[in-house]
């Protein structure tokens, strides 16, 4: 049997791809619409958009059975994101905000932030602080399922995406993630990864790199 090796993305991991997603999703978002929707936010438009940026973790016979994907340029993949996606968003799956669908799911109010979301492209914590963003310009999501944790494999995708970050000259990087998931913060910090030193909601939390549930960690390259 083959052993598990990274690679670019391509086309024909669309499925495994998102199969990944949904296995591995946050516990808060794990309903639906939520998933549906969260997939727009956090994998299909970095798969469509910034697909040279994206690898792909193999079982060794050609399934993904994890990935990190992400841009080497925000702002870029926000205009792509505008320009290109929201287009191409299905109404029916994602109502666009300020339309009332008698679907009570729908209109809880976690659901009408991720709605805005798809429609607004915001997905990073720097979006609102563009300073901070200048300094660290590209963003990341990695997954990988449960079986395949705990190898190393985490720690090589990391690894390749941000040597490709490198050679694109790229200065900095940023991720977002739960604040109370202290094994993916020491996994992240062991790579390098420290808390962003900014604000990021207006001082409304009193700590920095601190919006809501989630925490900003930075690293410069």
């Amino acid at each position: 049997m083959s052993s598990p090796f990274i690679r670019p993305y391509v086309a024909r991991d669309w499925d495994a791809g998102l199969s990944v997603f949904f296995t591995t999703i946050d516990s808060s978002v794990n309903f639906e619409p939520a998933r549906t929707i969260g997939s727009y936010i956090w994998f299909k438009a970095y798969v469509m958009l910034t697909p040279s940026t994206c690898f792909i973790l193999d079982d060794g016979m050609g399934r993904a059975v994890g990935y990190v994907i992400g841009t080497s340029s925000t702002m870029h993949l926000i205009e792509r994101w505008k320009e290109v996606l929201v287009p191409m968003v299905d109404p029916k799956l994602v109502p666009k905000p300020g339309i009332v669908t008698g679907d009570a799911m729908m209109e809880r109010e976690d659901v009408k932030i991720l709605r805005g979301a798809v429609y607004a492209a915001e997905c990073n914590m720097l979006q609102s602080t563009p300073h901070l963003l200048d300094q660290y310009p590209a963003h990341l999501h990695i997954n990988v399922l449960p079986e395949f944790q705990g190898n190393g494999f985490g720690k090589k995708l990391m690894d390749t995406f941000l040597k490709r970050l490198q050679e694109l000259g790229v200065g900095g990087v940023h991720l977002g993630m739960v604040a109370s998931n202290a094994g993916a913060r020491r996994f992240y910090e062991r790579l390098g990864f420290q808390l962003c030193d900014g604000s990021l909601d207006d001082g409304a939390s009193g700590e920095l790199g601190t919006k809501g549930h989630a925490i900003c960690l930075v690293k410069q390259l």
